[in-house]
C-alpha cells in the first residue's frame, strides 16, 4: 500500500492543537453536565408545638398548561371562577421545563442537574426523603398514584405506595384522562388513600400536536376544565387541594428549555389552613416544602424549597416557629454544598438571600469556551486545509454564507424561546447533506434543472418566502426542511449531491466541519438519504450481475432500513413498535409465535447469505443455535448463567484464532457467540438486528464506499475522506434505531418536525 506525500498530510501539530481545545471543555464543562451531585441526608424534626391542619392532601398534576392557559377563561372558565376561593401561587419552574424533570422537583423538592435534561423517560427518584416518601412511612397516612411514567419512575418501586399508570402513549389525547379521573373519583369515594398525585398528560400531548392556539387544545382544555371541576367537587372539605402544571407550552406546543411562556405557571391551593385570598410568588421546589409543613411531616434538608408562608391562616409566633424550621432545613443544604461558609450563616439569623441561587444555570464560563473553542476550530481548520493559499470571490461567498449558517445556529441554540425547533432543523439538514455528499452515487443522471439548487442562494430565498407566506420563521423553516431532505436525498441516488460539492476543498471541508459541529443533529436523517441510496443500488440494472450473498445483503439492508424509517414514530404511531419488538419476549401464545417467525426469517435468510450450496444446513443450524440461545436466555439459575459467560468467553477466543480462516465449511464462531451474547442481555430481536446489520456491512461497504488505491488524504480526497468517517455513523445510527433507542419525528405546530429527545438513554 502506498502512503501518502507528505505535501498532502495535515500538520501532526493541527492533531495536537485539536486535542487541547478538546481539553478544556472535557475538564471544566462537561462533569459540570454530566454529573448529578450527592446530596445532604439531615432531616429537620417538624416543630412539637405545631400540628398538622388537614386531614388528606391532593396533588392535581396538569401536564403542559402554562399561567396563560390556566388565567384564560375562555379555555377554563371553571379554574378561574374557583382561583376567587383559592390561595393562588405564581410559580417558576426550574429552567429544564421537561414534564420528568418539573414533576421529580415540585414532588421531591430536589434541584434538576444539567445531564437531567437527558432523563426525561428515565427519570428516577433521587434518593433520600421527600414529602411522598415520609408520608408513605408515616401511620397517619396512606398514599397512592395516578398518571404517566413519570411518577412511575420515581415511585413505582416502592411497596407502601400504590401507583398505577394510565399512560397510553404519545397519541392518547382523552383515554389516559380519563381513566385517571375514574381511578381518582373511586378513590376519593372508598377512602382508599388520603394522600394522592394524579397526573394528567393529556394537554401535553395536545399541544405537542396541534399548539396552544389550536382548536384542538382549546376544546381539550375545556374538558380538562370541566373534568377537573367535577372531580375537585368530591374531595374532602379537610384536605389541602393543590392544583399546579409541572411546566408550560409555547404557541407551537413546545417546550423544555427556559423561555417564560414555559416555566410560568400557577398552582391554586384551598384547605382549612389556607387564605383563600393570598397571593404569592414562589419556585416550583416550593410544593414539596409546602407539603412538608401542610402535613406535619420532617424537613429533609435535600428539599431546596421555601413553605409559603404567606397563604397560610397562622399566628405570627407560629409563623416564626415554621420559618426557621424552614431555615435550618436551607441552611444545612447549603453547608453540605459551600462548607466554605460555615460562620458567615448562623442558625439564628435568617438570610435566604444569602443562600439562595438558581438550581440549573448555564455559566457564562461555559458560554465562553464554547465561543472560543468553536472559533479556534474553523480558524484552525482553515489554516490547515487552505494552506496559505489565496481565496477566491467565489470562495469568499461560499465561506461567508456557511459562517452566516454557523451564526445562526449559535444564535437559535442561545435563544430557544424564539423557537426550539430551528436548530433541530438545521441539524438534521446537516447530516441528510454529509450522507448524501459523501456517500452518494458516482454516476451522475443530468438532470440540468437540479444544478441551481446545489447552491445556498436558491434556499435562502425559499426560506424568505416560505415565512413570509407563514409569517413565522419556525414555520417557514421546517416546510423548507421537508424539501430539504427529499432534494438531497434524491440527489444522493441520482449522483448529483456528490458531483455538486463546492470545487473548493477548503470551502468543502470547511462545510463538513460545520455539519460535524452543530449542536442539534438529528442523526436519524441519515436513514433518508441512505434509503434513497440502496434503492438505486437494488434498483440498477447491473444489480443481478451482483454474488447472490450480496444481493440477499443488500435487500436485507433496504428492508432494515425501511423498518428503521417507518416503526420509530412514537408521537406519531402512539407507540414505538421497534422498542417493543426489542422489549417482547416469548410469555404469550402471540408474541412467542412472533418471535419464532422473526427467527426463521433470519435464519433463513443466513443460509442463503452463508451456506452457499448447503444453505438450508445453515439456516436449519441457524435456527436451533438462536432457538437454544433463547432458551438459555430464559433460565434463571446462576450456575447455567456462569456456564454461559464461560462459554461466551471461549467462543469469542476461538472466534479470534480463526479470524483468517476462509473456509466457507466452517461455522461462524463469531456470529454464534455475539447471538448468544446478545440474546442473554437484549433478548431475540436484538439479536436478529444486530447480526443482520453485522453481515449487510461487506456489502454495504462494496456499494457505498468509492476504492481507492493508496491511502485517502483529507487534502488529496476529501470526499473519500469525509465517507469514511460518516459511513460508521450511518452504520450506528441504523442499529441504535433498531433497537428501539432513537425517536423520528413528530407533528407539531410547524409541521412534521424532528423529534426533540432524539436519541432516547432510558429506552
Amino acid at each position: 500500500m502506498s502512503t501518502i506525500p507528505a505535501t498532502q498530510r495535515l500538520p501532526k501539530r493541527w492533531i495536537g492543537a485539536l486535542l487541547l481545545l478538546m481539553f478544556v471543555p472535557l475538564t471544566v464543562t462537561a462533569p459540570y453536565v454530566l454529573l448529578e451531585p450527592e446530596q445532604p441526608t439531615s432531616v429537620v424534626a417538624f416543630p412539637e408545638d405545631l400540628s398538622p391542619g388537614p386531614e388528606g392532601y391532593l396533588l392535581v398534576v396538569l401536564d403542559g398548561v402554562g399561567e396563560n392557559i390556566m388565567r384564560d377563561a375562555s379555555m377554563m372558565p371553571n379554574l378561574v371562577e374557583s382561583m376567587e376561593e383559592s390561595a393562588v401561587l405564581s410559580i417558576t419552574t426550574g429552567p429544564l421545563t421537561l414534564s420528568a424533570t418539573c414533576v421529580r422537583e415540585m414532588m421531591t423538592g430536589v434541584p434538576n442537574a444539567p445531564i437531567d435534561g437527558l432523563k426525561n423517560f428515565n427519570m428516577g427518584h433521587p434518593g433520600g426523603a421527600d414529602p411522598w416518601l415520609l408520608a408513605a412511612e408515616s401511620n397517619q397516612y396512606s398514599v397512592g398514584m395516578i398518571g404517566s411514567y413519570v411518577m412511575g419512575n420515581m415511585y413505582g418501586d416502592h411497596d407502601e405506595i400504590e401507583f398505577i399508570n394510565t399512560f397510553e402513549g404519545h397519541a392518547d389525547y382523552y383515554e389516559g384522562d380519563q381513566a385517571t379521573g375514574d381511578l381518582l373519583e373511586q378513590w376519593l369515594a372508598s377512602d382508599r388513600h388520603n394522600v394522592i398525585a394524579a397526573h394528567f398528560s393529556g394537554p401535553d400531548k395536545v399541544g405537542h400536536k396541534w399548539g396552544t392556539v389550536s382548536d384542538e387544545y382549546r376544546n381539550k382544555m375545556l374538558d380538562m376544565d370541566q373534568h377537573l371541576s367535577s372531580l375537585l367537587r368530591q374531595v374532602p372539605q379537610n384536605w389541602t387541594v393543590v392544583v399546579t402544571a409541572d411546566h408550560g407550552m409555547t404557541a407551537s406546543g413546545s417546550h423544555g428549555s427556559a423561555e417564560p411562556d414555559t416555566r410560568n405557571v400557577l398552582a391554586l391551593v384551598t384547605g382549612p389552613e389556607i387564605i383563600t385570598t393570598a397571593r404569592a410568588a414562589g419556585e416550583q421546589l416550593d410544593i414539596a416544602a409546602l407539603m412538608l409543613y401542610d402535613l406535619g411531616l420532617d424537613f429533609p434538608s435535600q428539599v431546596n424549597g421555601r413553605v409559603p408562608l404567606s397563604i397560610f391562616d397562622m399566628t405570627p409566633d407560629e409563623r416564626v416557629v415554621v420559618e426557621a424550621w424552614n431555615w435550618e432545613a436551607g441552611l444545612l443544604r447549603h453547608l453540605f454544598f459551600h462548607p466554605g461558609d460555615e460562620g458567615v450563616y448562623r442558625l439564628d439569623e435568617i438570610n435566604w438571600e444569602g443562600i439562595e441561587a438558581e438550581p440549573v444555570v448555564i455559566r457564562s464560563l461555559d458560554v465562553v469556551i464554547s465561543v472560543g473553542v468553536l472559533s479556534l476550530f474553523f480558524v484552525l481548520g482553515f489554516r490547515a486545509i487552505n494552506q496559505g493559499q489565496p481565496t477566491s470571490v467565489k470562495e469568499q461567498y461560499h465561506l461567508l454564507t456557511l459562517g452566516c449558517v454557523v451564526a445562526a445556529s449559535v444564535l437559535f441554540h442561545a435563544n430557544l424561546s424564539f423557537s426550539a425547533m430551528i436548530p433541530r432543523a438545521i441539524g438534521a439538514a446537516a447530516v441528510v447533506w454529509l450522507v448524501s455528499s459523501s456517500l452518494g452515487r458516482t454516476e451522475a443522471i443530468d438532470l440540468r434543472w437540479t444544478k441551481q439548487l446545489h447552491d445556498a442562494r436558491p434556499w435562502l430565498l425559499a426560506l424568505a418566502f416560505l415565512s413570509l407566506i407563514f409569517l413565522d420563521l419556525s414555520k417557514g423553516t421546517l416546510v423548507l426542511l421537508v424539501f430539504w431532505v427529499f432534494f438531497w436525498s434524491m440527489s444522493a441516488m441520482t449522483g448529483g449531491a456528490k458531483k455538486h460539492i463546492p470545487s473548493s476543498k477548503t470551502v468543502y471541508v470547511l462545510a463538513v466541519m460545520a455539519a460535524f459541529s452543530f449542536g442539534s443533529l438529528r442523526l436519524w436523517y441519515a436513514l433518508l438519504p441512505l434509503f434513497m441510496l440502496l434503492t438505486g443500488v437494488v434498483l440498477n440494472k447491473g444489480f443481478g450481475l451482483r454474488p447472490q450473498s450480496e444481493r440477499v445483503a443488500l435487500w436485507l439492508s433496504w428492508v432494515l432500513v425501511v423498518l428503521s424509517l417507518s416503526y420509530v414514530h412514537r408521537r406519531l404511531l402512539g407507540t414505538h413498535h421497534l422498542l417493543k419488538l426489542v422489549n417482547m419476549t416469548p410469555t404469550s401464545l402471540s408474541s412467542a409465535v412472533l418471535l419464532l417467525l422473526i427467527l426463521v426469517l433470519f435464519s433463513v435468510v443466513f443460509g442463503y447469505m452463508n451456506g452457499g450450496e448447503q444453505r438450508r444446513n445453515h439456516a436449519l443450524g441457524c435456527m436451533a443455535f438462536l432457538t437454544a440461545s433463547l432458551v438459555l436466555s430464559r433460565v434463571e439459575w446462576a450456575w447455567l448463567q456462569w456456564l454461559i459467560l464461560l462459554g461466551l468467553l471461549v467462543m469469542y477466543g476461538l472466534a479470534w484464532a480463526r479470524r483468517n480462516d476462509d473456509s466457507t465449511h466452517a461455522f461462524p464462531l463469531f456470529y454464534a457467540a455475539l447471538a448468544l451474547h446478545v440474546m442473554i442481555s437484549w433478548g431475540p430481536w436484538a439479536t436478529v438486528a444486530s447480526l443482520s446489520v453485522l453481515m449487510c456491512l461487506p456489502a454495504l461497504t462494496k456499494a457505498l464506499i468509492d476504492a481507492k488505491d493508496g491511502q485517502v488524504s483529507l487534502l488529496h480526497h476529501p470526499q473519500a475522506f469525509v465517507a469514511l468517517a460518516v459511513f460508521p455513523w450511518v452504520i450506528w445510527i441504523l442499529w441504535w434505531t433498531l433497537l428501539g433507542q432513537v425517536n423520528g419525528v413528530q407533528l407539531c405546530y410547524e409541521g412534521i418536525c424532528p423529534h426533540p429527545r432524539e436519541l432516547d438513554p432510558g429506552a
